[in-house]
């Protein structure tokens, strides 16, 4: 009796292999998104760029995260990072006009001022905003 129930106990665990446990993200890109908005709130920029480029991965497709990006790179003073995380959501929607408006004011300030002419220029004829104009005027010292 006690050699079957061995036989039996090794058989059950002979023909059970370990299995590797994966959990999916709960989280959507949108509350990836969501969730890097309220880091940056509560003043955790290396938190809230970890959710942004979490929200970026799982929707390659969508602007808003990279935007975002370059928000939080240029406050911290990482222009380059801004620049870059700026020009890359223009490339996924370039007509992104609160991009160009943001992208136009940091390459005036870098001093090039044609590129962010064009940007500011074309911002305001895709959504004529009071933001939009106020960086206009700068750029173009009205």
């Amino acid at each position: 009796m006690i050699l079957v129930m061995g036989l039996f106990c090794l058989g059950v665990f002979a023909c059970t292999l370990p299995r590797i446990i994966e959990l999916k993200d709960p989280l959507t890109s949108e509350e990836h998104n969501d969730l890097g908005v309220a880091y940056e709130h509560k003043g955790m920029p290396e938190l809230a760029e970890k959710e942004y480029k979490t929200a970026s991965r799982m929707r390659p497709d969508w602007v808003v995260p990279h935007f975002n990006l370059g928000n939080l790179h240029y406050r911290s003073g990482d222009h380059g990072k801004a620049e870059d995380a700026y020009r890359k959501a223009l490339s996924i929607d370039s007509n992104h006009a609160d991009t160009m408006n943001n992208l136009a004011y940091l390459l005036y300030q870098k001093g090039n001022i044609q590129e962010a002419g064009f940007l500011i220029d074309k911002a305001l004829k895709i959504a004529p905003r009071k933001e939009y104009l106020d960086t206009y005027n700068t750029i173009h010292g009205k």
